[in-house]
């Protein structure tokens, strides 16, 4: 029996920390490159699946058997893995094989065997469960051909498992941060929706504004913990797989429209998190607005004013606090070379503002909501 060398575990714990402390890159790229050197594989490949879907994601090395023949049997057969469903049935994330779980007469019946891992080669495996997010199980794992992985390999991946994890946590958090402080720059003063993703595009949190304009616009509205509406999650999906052919070229935004008004969505991406910017414009607005520069934010407070809301109305209608409604009028004097509110509205709608189409995030017209507050 091979025995686990302290040579091993100290290059394992130096190349982990190293990678830590610089980290560049794709983090799961260089959990692949850090086990490799020691546990000698055919394919390594660090998998994110969703049990409750049957969804998974897959960074492979080397992936030149990667061909949608092979992804669609590997999704058909999933949920008959007979280690996920170790993971499963156990709860224990620790290194397992699939030898420790199952006969090799059992494997051989199986029909991810059959149309999936003997086609290419592969009669061995062994994984470890990394970390588990928002329902997405992130697994590592190592296929190979012969031999079976030795006891020895098992412990050395078992001692190396709370490490890794460690590093994938951190730098989730990382990429996460990245993609949120992306957004964040790239708002203006149309912009007032943003979502953070978590792995395959599930929702880890989302603003308010965001929430209501899912609702408006989508049968079905993503919360947290959900996946995003059908609509929105096969746009995402096609701009991933542009940016792997196209690399540099930047995604386009999603649009949907629901009468005069019209949702963009951005998207920015950082490795494995991505973060959604949603705007909202308004065609029909008045010219005046429209010469003005007002936002669709900025349009919806100066209606309401001009029609004599108060800021705390005009908040509770919009679903925004006081202070953002003020902070609305000082863009918009700034852009009218106005002083008040009278002034501003004079300016754009004369005597007094006409009804014209306004709906709040709601999807509720304003002049539907006139009795709240007063």
């Amino acid at each position: 029996m091979v025995r686990i060398r302290e040579n091993q575990v100290q290059q394992l714990l130096r190349a982990i920390r190293e990678t830590g402390q610089n980290p560049s890159g794709d983090v799961r790229e260089q959990l692949i490159a850090i086990v490799a050197k020691l546990v000698p594989s055919d394919i390594i490949a660090f998998q994110a699946i969703d049990p409750a879907t049957g969804r998974s994601e897959q960074l492979a090395d080397p992936d030149s058997w990667e061909t949608a023949e092979f992804e669609q049997a590997f999704s058909r057969h999933l949920p008959e893995h007979p280690l996920l469903r170790y993971f499963l049935r156990t709860g224990d994330g620790d290194s397992v094989r699939t030898s420790d779980v199952v006969s090799r007469r059992e494997l051989r019946r199986l029909g991810i065997y059959q149309d999936f891992y003997r086609p290419l080669g592969i009669h061995h495996q062994m994984a470890c469960l990394l970390t588990s997010d928002l329902g997405v199980m992130n697994i590592l794992v190592f296929n190979r051909g012969l031999p079976d992985f030795t006891h020895a390999e098992r412990q050395l991946l078992l001692l190396a498992r709370p490490y890794l994890a460690n590093l994938l946590a951190t730098s989730e958090a990382h990429y996460w941060f990245d993609s949120a402080l992306a957004a964040l720059d790239a708002i203006d003063d149309t912009s007032y929706g943003v979502i953070l993703l978590g792995p395959l595009a599930k929702v880890r949190i989302m603003n308010r504004s965001a929430r209501l304009l899912l609702d408006t616009y989508f049968r079905r509205s993503g919360r947290e913990g959900d996946t995003l509406p059908d609509d929105l999650a096969s746009w995402l999906a096609a701009q991933r797989r542009a940016s792997i052919v196209e690399r540099s070229e930047p995604g386009r935004p999603y649009r949907v429209s629901r009468g005069s008004r019209h949702l963009t969505v951005s998207a920015f991406d950082h490795h494995t998190s991505t973060a959604l910017l949603l705007s909202e414009t308004d065609s029909a607005a008045p010219p005046a607005i429209t010469d003005a520069g007002l936002t669709s934010r900025e349009r919806d407070v100066l209606w309401l004013v001009a029609n004599g809301r108060t800021s705390a109305q005009a908040a509770h209608v919009l679903r925004i606090s006081s202070r953002t409604v003020e902070k609305h009028l000082e863009h918009i004097y700034a852009k009218l070379g106005a002083t008040s509110r009278t002034e501003a509205s004079l300016r754009v709608f004369g005597t007094r503002a006409p009804h014209w189409s306004i709906r709040n995030s709601t999807g509720v017209r304003a002049s539907e909501t006139s009795a709240e507050g007063e």
